[in-house]
């Protein structure tokens, strides 16, 4: 059961991690700094290789324990006393940053949208301007 806590606890600490840099990538793409939204989705990218190793560490875990393919409520059913109590509040806590972590994906990638429209929009506008100056000029430009 050590090693099963312990993987929760990497994963809350990775959700953490995670979390951080999605701040600073909604912080890089409200101020449009393009190369910093870059680097954020660079870590990202590697923090999620890490999250693929630690879920199947988890999966291992769980399968010793003879929980395979249960989910977190269902381990809680199963379990009692003070590994009860341990695991709630682990699971709890990881729960809790996962969803912190969704919150402030989501905020990022809705700003990121945001900008592209806006740089869509004035590539559209450029174009158009460009298409009506050539008219006007009779096609000499």
């Amino acid at each position: 059961m050590d090693d099963f806590i312990t993987v929760i606890e990497d994963l809350t600490q990775l959700f953490q991690e995670l979390i951080q840099i999605e701040q600073n990538k909604l912080e890089a793409a409200k101020k449009n700094r393009i190369t910093h939204v870059e680097e954020c989705m660079n870590r990202e990218q590697a923090a999620i290789l890490k999250l693929k190793g630690l879920d199947r560490k988890r999966e291992v875990c769980q399968e010793a324990l003879g929980f395979k393919g249960h989910t977190f409520q269902e381990i809680l059913s199963k379990t009692s006393g003070e590994v009860h109590d341990q695991l709630k509040n682990q699971f709890n806590t990881l729960s809790h940053y996962v969803r912190l972590f969704q919150d402030t994906n989501d905020s990022a990638r809705t700003i990121i949208e945001i900008n592209l429209h806006k740089v869509n929009n004035a590539i559209s506008n450029a174009q158009n301007k460009m298409a009506l100056d050539k008219a006007n000029w009779g096609g000499q430009i």
